[in-house]
């Protein structure tokens, strides 16, 4: 696996996890959203940016990829759950919906942002103490419903800036 893990990651880049996916669709953030981090990411601090997710989500992955002004390395498929501990093992920081992945990352000790919206955070959050959650203050939010009565203003509502803020601030030590 690590072999593997090798192949993918670019030397004097920083890997930089990506997760635009989520099994609920009211659980994911916008597609290009996570492309304008990615790309200020790419820009700002020499990034590498690793889509990863499930075989499903590669739609997902591409909306994002087709988004961005630079390339990704979309492994959207291609890590089982060996190859996500190997990558995760190298990474810096994962930007992520309410996922499995965020769950993965927490095992692995992996700072991560987490764009939460209709699920509680003190619940499914990071606990990892660089880590970060992104939201909307809604009176609505957390509603932990199927399906949303409003407009899914908790995700639509979360902007580009903020997620990057806190991408940087855990890029920078802070």
């Amino acid at each position: 696996e690590e072999a593997q893990v090798q192949t993918w990651i670019k030397p004097g880049l920083r890997p930089i996890v990506v997760v635009p996916g989520a099994r609920s669709h009211l659980k994911r953030w916008a597609a290009q959203g996570f492309a304008e981090v990615a790309d200020q990411l790419i820009q700002e601090y020499h990034a590498q940016i690793l889509l990863v997710g499930e075989p499903a989500e590669r739609s997902i992955s591409e909306d994002v990829s087709r988004a961005m002004r630079h390339p990704a390395t979309d492994l959207t498929g291609a890590t089982t759950l060996r190859r996500l501990a190997a990558l995760l093992a190298r990474t810096e920081l994962m930007i992520t919906n309410d996922s499995a992945c965020l769950h993965a990352a927490e095992l692995m000790g992996v700072p991560t942002v987490a764009v939460f919206g209709p699920t509680d955070e003190r619940k499914y959050g990071p606990r990892h103490p660089k880590s970060a959650v992104v939201r909307r203050s809604l009176v609505c939010a957390p509603c932990e419903l199927a399906l949303c009565p409003y407009g899914h203003e908790c995700m639509k509502w979360v902007e580009p800036e903020e997620v990057y803020a806190a991408a940087a601030k855990i890029l920078e030590g802070a």
